[in-house]
């Protein structure tokens, strides 16, 4: 797949059409499935949990991340020059012309490692998110119509993944003597145990400007605001 365009031609055109009153409901979390992992070499083999990310990456790339689509799908709104309410918090009087509500399902992250040059080759060096959105409903507020309801299911792909393997020829050794050392031991429990520890693989995590997941609820948001237009046509 090609990276992903952000923002895609037509969200200009949003941007300059009528500005609305749109009251937004922040997306039902609270099922959310979240799942994904990284991945590494040419052949693109995700990592078991031993040679994953620590907890702590794992927690910086998914523990927020139905937060991140909620709001940022709020926050497009907003870009493409809409006046935004939130349901739930003190507003004016003055009746929205539209409302929106709905559940995030399921994320899908997935991260693709740049290698080394000591063997392990490039996954690709991207990372990849799926987001669905399920039962979202959208209600025209002057007649109650709901003008469209149904599920959003929106994919990005962004180059350089966050997720670098920290490894070079003379770790592989290292680990390649301690792993075959322990082993030599005879295979008892704990030899098994010394030889995975050993084997753990190191990972450094980089700066984030911007993820799959934020870009991928963003295009779920021109797509639920399209219908909005048309249904202005």
């Amino acid at each position: 797949m090609p990276f992903t365009e952000y923002p895609p031609v037509e969200a200009a055109k949003m941007s300059s059409q009528k500005k609305l009153r749109i009251a937004i409901q922040p997306f039902d979390i609270s099922a959310t499935a979240i799942s994904g992992g990284h991945h590494e070499g040419l052949m693109q083999v995700r990592q078991p949990w031993i040679w994953g990310l620590s907890d702590e990456q794992k927690k910086s790339l998914y523990g927020n991340v139905g937060n991140v689509v909620r709001y940022a799908f709020i926050d497009e709104f907003l870009k493409r020059n809409q006046r935004v309410i939130i349901l739930g918090e003190i507003f004016s009087m003055q009746r929205p012309d539209y409302m929106i509500t709905g559940a995030v399902k399921s994320v899908e992250l997935n991260t693709y490692g740049q290698g080394t040059l000591e063997g392990f080759g490039s996954a690709g060096n991207y990372w990849e998110a799926t987001v669905d959105l399920e039962n979202v409903a959208i209600v025209r507020s002057r007649d109650n119509a709901t003008i469209w309801q149904g599920n959003v299911t929106e994919y990005c792909k962004l180059p350089d993944s966050p997720a670098k393997l920290d490894w070079t020829i003379f770790t592989v050794l290292q680990k390649s003597l301690q792993e075959s050392l322990a082993l030599s031991k005879g295979v008892t429990l704990g030899s098994m145990h010394d030889a995975i520890s050993i084997s753990e693989a190191t990972y450094e995590m980089g700066p984030i400007q911007k993820t799959p997941v934020e870009i991928a609820s963003r295009l779920a948001a021109l797509n639920v605001l399209k219908r909005i237009m048309d249904d202005q046509r």
